[in-house]
């Protein structure tokens, strides 16, 4: 399926070009982007709200109000799935489903924003703007590498698998080669399309073409190193069958990655953090650094209470102890009868023999 960005709504087409799906609630939108590994399709328009769309359920996941106006200009990271908006004011932000305000915003240039690109690693960004820059960006550190003058701002910028920059501005298009690691002279290539405007690009996945969208149709260019020659067939295999490709659909549903998953480095979900204990909030510095030079003590770990062996056991103390008590009872009985038998012996022995005569006839 592909979806269309029309005047109003989103319409999303089959591979026949019949309409599946109208989203109504995506409107005058200008930038479509869709995250394979999520299942959401994002996009942004004139009123600055990017809307995030889960297209295995239907359902709309959430609206981030970027409150910068009209935006149209956005891609996404491939390594973390973090989409960048840029927009007038020649800032660039960077988004997550799982928050309200902006996880990054950069200050790229001095105009508005005219196109964004990412390397397939996630470490680069390229980025061109209305004061007539290209520049080049770390993402991981947030700083510029290099900037390019361009004798007209460029309208579109794209990244190959390799790493080949294509950049186009008005009829003019140039392919950077190692542009990220070092400062670069001249370009590798270089074409022109007479009489034309440059809107748009896209390198083809495993493949040495450039698509290119002018003013007056498509043309495509062969760029010699552009697409990856070893493609992982358990990632993306460009020669599978359609009952690979059905299989792999059902495959890709079941391990989909929830929204809230999307951070800056997704190697944070298999990390601990680990939370200090403190007594009193103002002893909390003196207890942090107290925990951090007190030594590791592993704990004896002793076995369970509730092992049937100590369950028995507890049980037999029990009815030791009730025999005990019992036995204490008994004696306590047996002794007073004793002394109440005695006492009652030397009553008798002090009386005179007639009364003893008697006592004895009366028993």
């Amino acid at each position: 399926m592909f979806a269309v960005a029309q005047k109003k709504n989103v319409f999303i087409y089959d591979n026949n070009g019949i309409e599946l799906h109208c989203l109504r609630n995506h409107n005058q939108v200008n930038r479509l982007e869709f995250l394979p590994y999520h299942f959401l399709l994002a996009s942004v328009g004139d009123h600055g709200i990017l809307k995030y769309q889960d297209v295995s359920t239907g359902k709309s996941v959430v609206e981030l109000f970027s409150k910068l106006g009209k935006c149209d200009c956005m891609t996404k990271n491939p390594y973390n799935a973090v989409i960048h908006l840029g927009h007038f004011n020649g800032t660039v932000t960077m988004w997550a489903p799982n928050t309200k305000d902006p996880l990054v915003k950069m200050l790229c240039h001095r105009g508005p924003v005219q196109s964004i690109a990412i390397d397939s690693t996630g470490n680069y960004m390229a980025t061109s703007g209305l004061d007539g820059k290209m520049r080049i960006w770390d993402v991981r550190t947030y700083k510029e590498l290099q900037a390019y003058y361009t004798p007209t701002p460029a309208s579109c910028l794209t990244i190959s698998q390799q790493g080949l920059l294509a950049v186009g501005h008005g009829p003019h298009i140039q392919i950077w080669r190692d542009a990220f690691t070092q400062k670069q002279k001249s370009p590798y290539m270089s074409h022109m399309f007479p009489s034309c405007t440059v809107h748009s690009m896209q390198f083809c996945p495993f493949e040495d073409v450039l698509g290119v969208g002018h003013s007056k149709g498509f043309g495509s260019l062969l760029i010699p190193g552009a697409g990856e020659p070893n493609f992982d067939a358990l990632e993306a295999n460009p020669y599978q069958t359609k009952k690979q490709r059905q299989e792999f659909e059902v495959k890709a549903l079941l391990e989909k990655i929830q929204p809230e998953l999307i951070t800056l480095n997704p190697m944070d979900i298999v990390r601990v953090n680990y939370q200090k204990k403190s007594t009193n909030m103002n002893d909390k510095d003196n207890d942090d650094e107290e925990e951090s030079n007190e030594k590791f003590e592993p704990r004896h770990k002793m076995k369970g209470r509730s092992s049937s062996r100590k369950h028995h056991l507890r049980k037999k103390g029990h009815a030791e102890q009730e025999k005990e008590k019992v036995r204490q009872e008994m004696q306590e009985k047996r002794k007073e009868r004793r002394t109440d038998k005695m006492n009652e012996e030397r009553s008798v022995q002090s009386l005179s023999a007639l009364d003893r005569f008697l006592h004895s006839k009366a028993k």
